[in-house]
């Protein structure tokens, strides 16, 4: 047997490119006679690979990764071993842009590294239990400026939020003060990110979210960033439903602390979520009294509230003072207590967290 480094990506997903077969190739990869799969001898040249692969497709993410090292030997005529079914099950869980990555290829890794490593997660992934990271890989240094569209009805405010995105080295490509005119700037500019507030004409109803999630529908990697007047806490969680990659949601009182605002708009364009704490605070205000809820530890709760807005749990200890096992330890007991699923992306915990307090 010989130890090697698995990379993964779904079979029914596009694969790699001409340009990227060739970057892997050049890390020493090799592709066996299956589809989805490249083996390496190096874990640090299979976890380069991975990354320039999601670099290449930056700007429309095509597939999802996932990383594995294993003893094994692998032939063409003979069954798949075990682990090869592993990495691919975990990349079959991943998100367009993701690379997941099992604990011993992190162990494995020499540093220094490209690579920022998400929480460990337990997952069902494998027997037994797979300790799962993703990898928070950088976007390429030689990357052409976000691309923005602005929608905001007051033309004030609007020239306001364009003047700062552009001092700030974002490419605001268009701008829309209307529901049908969101519609068509981003349907013809296709930006990475659509900053939009939730009020818009002809109705000054819900007419920005509606834009935002059909937009999202048909194109799937587009970041959406919206900004409310008020605190709407049910509109914050029906805008969760779905995948809640590259979402974030804030008050627009956040945008005068320039830096919390510039930061969520990069947060979103590069795949994270962001939900404004006011909005998690009326949440979890609803269900404070409730048996699950009430079930939660003093210390609990505030983790509850650091995870609704999108904190990993390293952010988690910082913000409390409290070293990453305790975190780990507390986020287990609460995914337990209110009976929610672990992900090793980090963002659909957000989203099982504000879809819970919302409707229990």
């Amino acid at each position: 047997m010989t130890t090697t480094t698995l990379l993964a990506w779904p079979p029914e997903a596009s694969g790699p490119t001409h340009a990227v077969r060739a970057r892997v190739e050049d890390r020493g990869g090799r592709f066996p006679h299956r589809a989805g799969l490249a083996l390496f001898t190096g874990t640090a040249d299979a976890v380069a690979a991975a990354i320039e692969w999601q670099q290449a497709e930056q700007d429309q993410p095509a597939t999802s990764l996932a990383l594995h090292v294993a003893d094994v030997t692998y032939r063409a005529d003979a069954p798949e071993p075990a682990a090869v079914a592993l990495v691919r099950e975990l990349a079959e869980r991943g998100h367009p842009g993701d690379i997941l990555a099992t604990e011993v290829v992190r162990l494995l890794l020499p540093a220094p590294t490209p690579a920022h490593w998400s929480d460990g997660l337990a997952t069902s992934v494998g027997e037994p239990a797979q300790l799962v990271h993703a990898i928070l890989w950088p976007r390429s240094a030689s990357a052409a400026p976000i691309t923005v569209v602005v929608a905001e009805d007051v033309a004030l405010i609007r020239a306001g939020l364009v003047s700062l995105l552009r001092e700030d080295g974002f490419d605001v490509v268009g701008e829309a003060g209307s529901y049908d005119s969101v519609l068509a700037t981003v349907r013809a500019m296709r930006p990475h990110l659509l900053i939009t507030d939730v009020r818009m004409p002809p109705e000054q109803g819900d007419e920005g979210l509606l834009a935002a999630s059909l937009l999202r529908a048909e194109q799937p990697g587009l970041a959406v960033l919206v900004l409310s007047q008020s605190v709407r806490a049910s509109a914050a969680a029906n805008l969760l439903t779905e995948q809640t990659s590259g979402l974030g949601y804030l008050l627009k009182e956040r945008v005068t602390a320039l830096d919390e605002f510039l930061d969520a708009a990069r947060a979103v364009a590069a795949g994270g979520t962001v939900i404004d704490p006011l909005i998690t605070d009326e949440l979890l205000a609803r269900h404070r009294n409730r048996d699950q809820l009430a079930a939660l530890a003093e210390r609990e709760r505030s983790v509850l509230e650091l995870m609704a807005q999108g904190l990993s749990n390293s952010a988690i200890a910082d913000r409390l003072t409290l070293s990453a096992r305790t975190v780990e330890s507390h986020v287990r007991s609460i995914m337990t207590k209110l009976d929610l699923w672990e992900d090793p992306a980090g963002n659909r915990r957000v989203q099982a967290v504000i879809r819970w307090l919302d409707q229990s």
